[in-house]
Formats: C-alpha cells, structure tokens, sequence
C-alpha cells in the first residue's frame, strides 16, 4: 500500500454535514514584573459549502492570523509590545499565511482560494 502524501491528506474532504470551523487564539503576556494577563479570543464560522481540507487548513490560517493580529494591535495601544514587534510579527504571520496558500494552491489548483480573501464569488459556492 503506498503512504499517503500531504496533498492526499490536504485534498480530503470528510463529507461533513457542517463545515463549521473554529479557531482560538490564546497568549499569555507581562504586563508588569510577575503580572501577567491572557489574551484569548475565539471565532466560529459557519460556510454553506463543504470544504476539503486544504480550503479548511488556509480558513483557519485566515482566521487564526485575524484574531493574533488584533491582539498585537491591542497590545501596541496598551504599550506592552513595540511597534517594531508588531511590524515584526506582522511579517511573520503574513509570511506564515503565504507559504500555506501556496501549498494549498499546490493541491487545489491556483486561484481557487481567492474567493476567501477577495470576497468574490463566496455567495455562488
């Protein structure tokens, strides 16, 4: 029997009734010396049209990097990170983002992501 490639494993689609899918984002900073708070935000989305796994893997990318990003944002206003960490970490998550749309793109096809991040077409799915 041959092994499974990442691009068996990143095409499958488990025939799922609900393609909901849910992404938290969870990260403990310093504040101050021995105080620390948890920043922790959680999405839900809901598609109308069954995913395989390498739109839900670049969904949830997409998602993922959303919240982490804002939290950065946050953060910077309240002064606890650099706004040369956030551009810093900015790039880092975009990049991250990049090289899954890529592998993503390399399964499915090109373009056939779009949708999900210029918001065309998502209402003909």
């Amino acid at each position: 029997m041959q092994a499974l490639s990442m691009d068996d494993i990143m095409g499958a689609s488990f025939g799922e009734v609900s393609n909901d899918i849910s992404v938290t984002f969870k990260k403990t900073v310093l504040v101050r010396d021995y105080e620390t708070e948890v920043i922790e935000a959680t999405t839900n989305v809901k598609l109308e049209h069954n995913v395989t796994g390498a739109e839900r893997m670049f969904i949830s990318a997409l998602l993922e990097v959303q919240m982490e990003y804002t939290a950065y944002c946050n953060l910077a206003v309240k002064g606890i990170v650099t706004q040369s960490k956030l551009t810093e970490r900015k790039q880092i998550l975009e990049q991250a983002v990049d090289v899954i749309k890529v592998k993503a793109d390399s399964v499915l096809g090109p373009g056939k992501l779009d949708k999900y991040i210029k918001e065309v077409g998502l209402s003909e799915v």
